[in-house]
């Protein structure tokens, strides 16, 4: 079954650009509208200013030119971010990781113990409450941190390569993982990566960058059913899909 969701756009880019102050052009023209609800990957070479652009999305960054116009208003409070790296407090526990950014917006442990314990038990967490990141694997840290991201019940959560680094069975799991919460808590997920597979099992839209200063070169729907589990994996369409977008990218890079 395909994913039911308003079409209003929860955020819009117009004519945005980005040069930093070393001359280099990260950004330039981007004009785009992201769907409440919606599941959008942002593919391109590396270097061509996605994680720039996620940063701009997330007010982190300020454009240079062009301007966000933020549909539901000020984000800030339901926003989340996970990075390319989890940045824990190594000496902090998973709890008190997760806990973070509800202590920051002033709410008492006893309030958010509930959210807490359900948004760990929802990432496989359970158990590993009091355990530090240090007694971790890589895939486990990068859980805690996605349960940082999802513990304030965020309208728009974005995600920066979170599986790069990850082995490729770790990186399935956690897109399968991803794809069931998204699916459940009806998010808005801007994901970037450099992975075609990975976007084209995550996503109902791609938008594919051209290198440096990257520009929006083609806005693919991807026209998948929800749920996908291991078994699209190896579908003939999933396969066809990726063929094509591969060919994309390539004439992207050329």
């Amino acid at each position: 079954m395909t994913q039911g969701r308003s079409s209003a756009p929860i955020i819009a880019l117009e004519g945005i650009g980005k040069r930093f102050r070393s001359g280099v052009e990260a950004l330039a023209g981007i004009d785009l509208a992201i769907k409440a609800g919606s599941f959008v990957s942002l593919l391109g070479p590396s270097g061509c200013g996605k994680s720039t652009l996620l940063r701009i999305i997330a007010g982190l960054v300020p454009p240079t030119a062009g301007r966000v116009v933020r549909a539901a208003g000020d984000l800030s409070q339901r926003l989340g971010f996970v990075f390319q790296e989890p940045t824990l407090m190594p000496w902090a526990t998973v709890w008190q990781n997760v806990y973070l950014p509800l202590r920051l917006a002033g709410r008492p442990p006893k309030a958010v113990a509930a959210r807490i314990t359900e948004t760990l038990a929802s990432l496989g967490l359970s158990g590993f409450e009091q355990a530090y990141p240090r007694e971790l694997s890589g895939g486990m840290r990068m859980r805690v941190s996605i349960a940082r991201a999802l513990v304030t019940d965020p309208l728009l959560l974005l995600l920066d390569e979170p599986f790069a680094a990850l082995d490729e069975f770790t990186r399935f799991r956690l897109n399968e993982d991803l794809l069931r919460l998204w699916q459940r808590h009806h998010w808005t997920v801007v994901f970037v990566t450099h992975s075609v597979f990975e976007s084209v099992f995550l996503s109902s839209r791609i938008l594919l960058m051209t290198p440096r200063p990257g520009r929006m070169l083609a806005d693919l729907p991807i026209d998948l059913p929800y749920p996908r589990d291991e078994a699209l994996r190896m579908a003939p369409h999933y396969t066809e899909q990726c063929r094509r977008i591969s060919g994309l990218l390539r004439e992207a890079m050329a």
